[in-house]
C-alpha cells in the first residue's frame, strides 16, 4: 500500500464525511463516522502514542517504534495511526480554505468551498486510492410481509444503519439476551466516560 498517498486519501475521506453534516461534527464523531464508513489498509490501523504518550515514553528513554504493538498499548494511551494522519489532512484542508475556522473549538465544519470540493474529491485519486476513499455500502432493514431482511442502501448514515441493525436484532431476541446487550452497552459507555 506504499503507492497510496495517505494524506490525499484522508482529505477525500474527511471531505466526504463532513459534507453529509452541514453544521459540522465534533472530532470524536468524525472519527466514529469515518471508522463506520471506510475500510483502511492494515498499516493505517497500527496503534501509536496519543497526546502525552510520546512524552511518557521519552522520559523512560524508549522509542515507541521499537516497542511491540501489544506492549505499547499497555504502556501508554494510543490511537490508530489514521486518526493522527486525519488531523494532518484536516490541517491541509483548513489551509486550503475548505474548513470553517470560525466553527466552535472541537468541531470540524466545511466552508461552501469545502462542500464544492467534496463533490469532486475522488477525481484526482488513483484506482487503489479510490478504493480506500470510497465509503462502504450501508445496510438497511427492509420489511416484507413475510420476513425482515437486510439490503444495501447507499447514503444511510452510520447511526441510522446501526439503529436499523439493532432493531432487527432485538425484535427477535429473548428478553434475557436483550438485558445482557443493554448491560454490555452501559459498561462500554461508562468505560468511555471514564477515559
Amino acid at each position: 500500500m506504499s503507492n497510496i498517498r495517505t494524506r490525499d486519501v484522508l482529505q477525500s475521506v474527511l471531505l466526504q464525511t463532513l459534507k453529509r453534516f452541514r453544521d459540522g461534527l465534533q472530532i470524536r464523531i468524525v472519527y466514529e463516522e469515518i471508522e463506520c464508513n471506510f475500510t483502511f489498509p492494515q498499516e493505517w490501523l497500527r496503534e501509536i502514542p496519543s497526546g502525552t504518550g510520546y512524552d511518557e515514553l521519552e522520559k523512560r528513554g524508549v522509542n515507541w517504534r521499537d516497542i511491540p504493538q501489544e506492549q505499547l498499548v499497555q504502556m501508554v494511551r494510543t490511537e490508530p495511526q489514521w486518526q493522527n494522519e486525519i488531523r494532518w489532512a484536516r490541517n491541509d484542508l483548513r489551509k486550503s480554505g475548505y474548513l470553517d475556522i470560525s466553527a466552535p473549538r472541537g468541531v470540524w465544519k466545511l466552508t461552501e468551498q469545502g462542500h464544492h470540493a467534496a463533490g469532486t474529491t475522488l477525481q484526482n485519486l488513483t484506482s487503489a486510492e479510490k478504493q480506500v476513499a470510497t465509503p462502504k455500502p450501508q445496510l438497511k432493514i427492509a420489511e416484507t410481509p413475510s420476513q425482515k431482511h437486510l439490503v444495501l442502501e447507499p447514503g444511510l448514515s452510520s447511526r441510522e444503519a446501526l439503529e436499523r441493525k439493532l432493531a432487527l436484532l432485538t425484535s427477535s431476541m429473548p428478553l434475557d439476551d436483550l438485558d445482557l446487550l443493554v448491560d454490555i452497552a452501559r459498561s462500554i459507555r461508562l468505560r468511555s466516560i471514564g477515559e
